[in-house]
């Protein structure tokens, strides 16, 4: 007798357990015949990071905003004025499937002050109007130039 409950009890748990995953990771428990393949092109597509695709992400407002936001916001670092420090430093990101910017990194750099700011200003971008492939938004790997000139 003892042992029959114990066992229904593991059961129980067991089935808890199931249920509390399947939440966790927003799961569908029944899922419509017809979007079986859409379902299962997005939950894989939650971890590729795609180069290229059909539709790639964009800037809300297109290039012209995107160039306004960085003349706006640039900030050159008054202590390499003296040093005439000048270039492009390259930032590569990624743009979620929300919009977001992740992964901010400097791949080419020019001085580390500089390429702190640049940062800084791809951190400060709101967020981006994200790629699409075969109709189902996915991450995409982008790059950026910001180029430091001195007037």
């Amino acid at each position: 007798m003892k042992r029959e409950k114990f066992v229904m009890m593991i059961v129980v748990l067991l089935m808890m357990t199931v249920g509390n995953i399947a939440c966790a990771q927003n799961v569908p428990l029944i899922i419509d015949p017809d979007k079986v393949d859409q379902y299962l092109a997005e939950r894989k597509d939650t971890i590729n990071v795609y180069d290229c695709v059909e539709q790639m992400p964009s800037f809300p407002g297109g290039t012209q905003k995107l160039k306004e936001f960085i003349e706006e916001n640039l900030r050159y670092p008054k202590e390499l004025e003296e040093s005439c420090v000048q270039g492009r430093v390259i930032v590569r990101f990624i743009v979620e499937r929300n919009g977001k910017l992740s992964n901010v990194k400097v791949v080419k750099s020019v001085h580390p002050v500089l390429d702190k700011e640049a940062l800084r200003i791809v951190k400060l971008m709101p967020r981006w109007i994200p790629g699409r492939q075969n109709g189902i938004t996915v991450r995409v790997k982008c790059y950026i130039p910001i180029i430091f000139r001195l007037k």
